[in-house]
Order: structure tokens, then sequence, then C-alpha cells
């Protein structure tokens, strides 16, 4: 398939697996069901059944008319923009030799050595670091380092080796450096600049960060992949706008109680194993932060609901135009998945993914389904565009 997979389920516990908030109400089966009595994907006296016809009322599916109004169409003016932004988001610092000595807003790179008692300790030292002085960071952003860790080296030159003392807070992770005074050296290897245009990079550059020989080279590949981006992004938008429309027309009655159950019971179980990797619960974890883990779970039925609704939609259409499950394409859809989550055995997958009632393998094989009648769908609209994909 031409799009980029998506697994409905999948998406929303990637979406759900960076946020822990919410102020609604409670919902305690699914609470206690995140403890999760999950089955093996080979249990069948539970199988959660049910006929989507039962709960789907389809309406306009075929030859639906859409309107794109994005940007498709290659341009000098949008692949300009799209090259500054490539060359902004690298975060490239070269030597500025205008520059020696260290100035309050400077961007610096060093070498650096923490110890304590003349002894360097862990974690404490580095090479070939740039920093934003005025900042306190790294250069480029992030987190800041602790107070004091750069504002010593203003004043100093280029080749000067530089040592001060800096404390750590009281509220220090590490309790071995908490409120603890330390010495750091640092050896000044140049004053940086950043690279913010194209015009800036030089073929010494581009070979080695980017592993080009030349800078024409490195702009032709821009070339390539902004084309490719732009018929991805038509795909998407069209993909999008025509799903859209299927769902405006169509209407869910309700969401089998069971299935909907099984599909937050399985976001919760995947959850709390990457929490219990670090020892913890998901659970524990979002209470430890002041959290309420019911709300939480409160906030993600609601999410489940929404894209189970859409699952529901798509089976119906599979069902309506006797789409089916190819095996070849099924096995080209479902390696790509379990092979870059880590799996080497799709049994040992489909188990991991497997709750009461509803085994990972079905619940792959419909999100393969799924996937084939939103193609049908898509092949089927009028797409309608003030712009047309680059050649």
């Amino acid at each position: 398939m031409r799009r980029k997979i998506v697994v409905s389920l999948l998406a929303t516990l990637m979406a759900f697996s960076m946020v822990a908030c919410g102020d609604k109400g409670t919902t305690e089966d699914a609470a206690d069901n995140s403890k999760t009595e999950k089955n093996s994907a080979d249990t069948k006296a539970k199988e959660i059944e049910y006929n989507v016809d039962d709960y789907v009322t389809l309406g306009e599916y075929k030859g639906i008319e859409v309107t794109l109004e994005g940007e498709y169409e290659y341009t000098d003016e949008g692949f300009e923009t799209y090259v500054a932004d490539e060359v902004a988001s690298a975060a490239l610092y070269v030597p500025d030799d205008s520059q020696t000595e260290i100035l309050e807003d400077s961007l610096v790179n060093v070498d650096y050595v923490g110890s304590q008692d003349g002894v360097a300790f862990d974690g404490g030292s580095a090479e070939d670091q740039t920093l934003d002085v005025a900042g306190n960071c790294m250069a480029g952003g992030g987190s800041g380092f602790i107070d004091g860790f750069t504002e010593g080296l203003v004043g100093h030159s280029v080749g000067e080796e530089v040592a001060y003392e800096v404390t750590f807070p009281e509220s220090y992770g590490n309790a071995d450096l908490a409120g603890q005074t330390v010495v750091f050296t640092f050896q000044v290897n140049y004053i940086a600049k950043a690279i913010e245009s194209v015009d800036d990079l030089t073929d010494e550059i581009v070979k080695e960060q980017f592993s080009y020989d030349t800078v024409d080279e490195y702009k032709e590949s821009l070339k390539e992949a902004y084309n490719q981006q732009l018929k991805d992004n038509l795909a998407n938008d069209t993909e999008t706008a025509v799903l859209n429309s299927i769902i405006n027309n169509s209407t869910v009655s309700e969401i089998p109680e069971d299935l909907l159950q099984a599909r937050v019971n399985l976001i919760l179980y995947i959850q709390d194993l990457q929490y219990q990797a670090y020892g913890t619960t998901m659970k524990d974890y979002v209470e430890s932060i002041g959290q309420n883990y019911d709300d939480i779970v409160t906030d993600l039925t609601e999410g489940v609901k929404e894209s189970t609704e859409t699952e529901l939609i798509l089976e119906a259409i599979a069902k309506a135009e006797n789409i089916e499950v190819d095996e070849a394409g099924y096995e080209e859809f479902i390696t790509p998945i379990y092979t870059q989550m880590g799996y080497t055995d799709e049994t040992e997958f489909y188990n991991d993914f497997s709750v009461e009632g509803y085994s990972g393998e079905r619940y792959f094989r419909l999100a393969y389904l799924t996937e084939k009648a939103t193609d049908f769908c898509v092949e089927n609209a009028v797409v309608n565009s003030t712009n047309t994909a680059a050649e």
C-alpha cells in the first residue's frame, strides 16, 4: 500500500504513552481491567463476536468528492523553505575564526572534566560539546545545566584551559553530588557559529555531516526528498479528507461494550509492560506524580471510542464490498510492524497483543482489512485540488 501504515490501536497507544493527564470522571471497570486478565492468542472460547451491520449504518462512501487546498506542486520558493528548514533542524555549528574571546552570548566548543577532590566523577566529562553560554545549555536548546556551569567561560580565549568551581543544587538527582561543590575544567576548542542557510555550507561540511561529496549533491538529495514529501502530503491529505467524509456520512449506533473494553485493556496492558521495565506500574507511576489513574483511563476510553467507531465503519465497508484479507498482502503488512517493534517471532507478537476475548492476530488482520477498505474508498474518490503533486 502506498500510504504509511496506521493502525488505530497503535496510534492511540503512542499518543497515550506521552500523556498522563485529565480531569474527567472515573471508569472503575476499565481501571480494574488495567490489571488485564490476558489470554494467549490461541484462546478461542471467549472470543468477542458481533455483527458489524447491527451497529453501523453506512452513508455514501464510493465516489466521494473532496477538495484539497494544500501545496502539492514543486516551487522554487517552497523548495528553498524546505532546504532552510532542513539545514536549521540539523543544528550544525562550525568554528567562527573571526572570534577569539568568549562573550556572554557566545557559542563555544569545549572539552570538559568535572572533578571532586581532584578525582573525576562519573558523568561529569565530555568532549566536543558546543555550549550556549547565555542559555547555560547545549547549543540549539534543551534542558539547562546547573547554575553557573557556563558563566565562568566569559572573557576567556580560544586555546585556554579554564577551571572553576560549580555547586550542585541540594535537589540534584545524584545524592553523591547534591549540594556538593566541584571543579569543572574546560579546554576551549573554538568559538562557534550556527549554519543558518545552505549558503553557509561547504563541500567539507556536507561531506562530514551528511556523507555527500558536494553541496550540490546534498541539495539534489533534498530536492528528491522534497518532491517525495509533496507526494506523501497529497496522499495523506486525500486519505484524511475521504475518511472524514465517510465518517460524517455514516452512523455508529453504539460500540459493542466488550469490544471497546478489549481495546482499552490492550492499551493498558502494553503500557504496564513499558512501566514494568522500570520497576513500576502505570498506575503507581501516575499516582506518584499526583495524577488520578481513573481520570486517565476515562480520557483514554474516550479516545479509543473514536478510533473504534472509525474501525467499525471501515469494517462495514469491507463487508459490503466483499473485501477480504489476502495472505500475501497481509504478510507484507504485518512483517514490518512486528519487526520494527523488535519481534522476530510472529506468534510471540500476537500473544503480547492479545487480551481476553480478542486475539492479537485477529486485531491485526482486521487492521489490514480496514486499510484495504480505506484504499478502496480513496481509489474511488473524486479529488479536486488547488494544486497537484510533483512528478
